[in-house]
């Protein structure tokens, strides 16, 4: 029983300790860090544009534009939404009427083939993993 409880909190300590760290570890492995600059001129009146991305966005998700940057002085861009299918990424809070640089930092899904197949799983298998090894290890403390 003593076996049991040690386990049970070493499996809770782990995860807690551990989790966010080998998933942020886990999101670094199936991304690449991308920078595009764009030439964007906006109409007198209009405060949004349209670039389309190189790369897809990581898991089709705004929240993975890093940055977004202007050379217009005073200017903030925002990354508004994203289409997936056509890597087009709405901008917006930009100058009307000005013709603008805007340099985009976003995570980009990896073009590694074997991030792709085994990427979502990894976090389970990680963590699965320690699991599993911890059981194993009270197991043979029992013999």
């Amino acid at each position: 029983m003593k076996n049991v409880l040690f386990v049970v909190l070493a499996i809770f300590l782990l995860l807690g300790a551990f989790s966010e760290p080998i998933l942020d570890g886990i999101d670094g492995w199936r991304t690449d860090d991308t920078t595009q600059a764009f030439a964007v001129t906006t109409a007198a009146g209009v405060t949004t544009a349209n670039v389309t991305l190189s790369g897809d966005l990581y898991q089709d998700d705004v929240a993975e534009v890093v940055t977004v940057t202007s050379n217009v002085t005073g200017e903030t861009p925002v990354a508004t939404t994203y289409t997936a299918a056509s890597n087009v990424l709405l901008l917006s809070a930009l100058n009307a009427g000005t013709t603008h640089t805007i340099t985009v930092n976003y995570a980009a899904d990896s073009d590694s083939t074997v991030m792709a197949a085994i990427g979502p799983f990894l976090g389970v298998l990680i963590i699965g993993g320690l699991i599993v090894g911890i059981f194993m290890g009270g197991r043979k403390n029992r013999r």
